[in-house]
């Protein structure tokens, strides 16, 4: 195979990978079962692990369109369906869409640190890659809200500063970060396994 054919056969992966993340957001987020309910007061969202996947698997360009994919679903389920105090910023793109293309800049500068520079296993990276990617996200998010409407959500929570919101979402916030680290570990896990499964089996051919 020549070299120009493993570039396009690698183009050609990165681009089913990107679109099969994109719409994986799609079908998580349409059908609610990027949600999870786990108690009368905490209710996660795995909706940001596709993108930090996508970063890790194929690059920060792939990273920014799935974040876009991703804060695009938001301003429109935000205007057509909402149903909570921060829905009508989120119809706002400075609200919901840039600080997911961000959550890719982070995530991919992560995987990059303790991938491409600490040479930590791959597993490994990819959970503390997800754990931190995931904070990152929700910093951002209320980061942007605060920073250009912070009147607006102050009186709204009767005078609640930044990182007394973030505080009110700290449950919430670790259980994220949990599951983001179980997934991304897990995905990477997975990959080692089965590379090691067909290295067996291309020597036994």
């Amino acid at each position: 195979m020549t070299q120009t054919e493993n570039k396009n056969l690698t183009r050609n992966r990165k681009l089913a990978l990107t679109g099969a993340f994109a719409a994986l957001v799609i079908v998580l987020g349409i059908t609610k079962l990027g949600f999870i309910t786990l108690g009368p007061t905490v209710s996660i969202t795995i909706l940001h692990v596709p993108v930090i996947l996508i970063c890790m698997l194929s690059g920060l360009p792939e990273g920014l369109f799935v974040g876009a994919t991703f804060g695009i679903l938001s301003l429109v389920q935000a205007a057509m369906n909402p149903s909570t105090l921060l829905d009508p910023l989120f119809v706002n793109p400075l609200f919901s869409v840039a600080p997911r293309m961000l959550v890719a800049v982070v995530a991919w500068g992560l995987w990059k640190l303790f991938d491409g520079l600490l040479h930590l296993p791959k597993a490994v990276s990819a959970g503390i890659t997800g754990f931190l990617s995931t904070l990152a996200h929700t910093l951002l998010v209320i980061g942007f809200i605060y920073l250009f409407k912070g009147a607006y959500i102050r009186e709204a929570l009767n005078g609640v500063g930044y990182f007394g919101f973030i505080a009110m979402l700290g449950m919430n916030v670790v259980f994220e970060a949990l599951a983001a680290t179980i997934i991304c570990t897990a995905v990477f896990a997975g990959i080692f396994v089965a590379g090691k499964r067909k290295s067996k089996l291309s020597k036994e051919m």
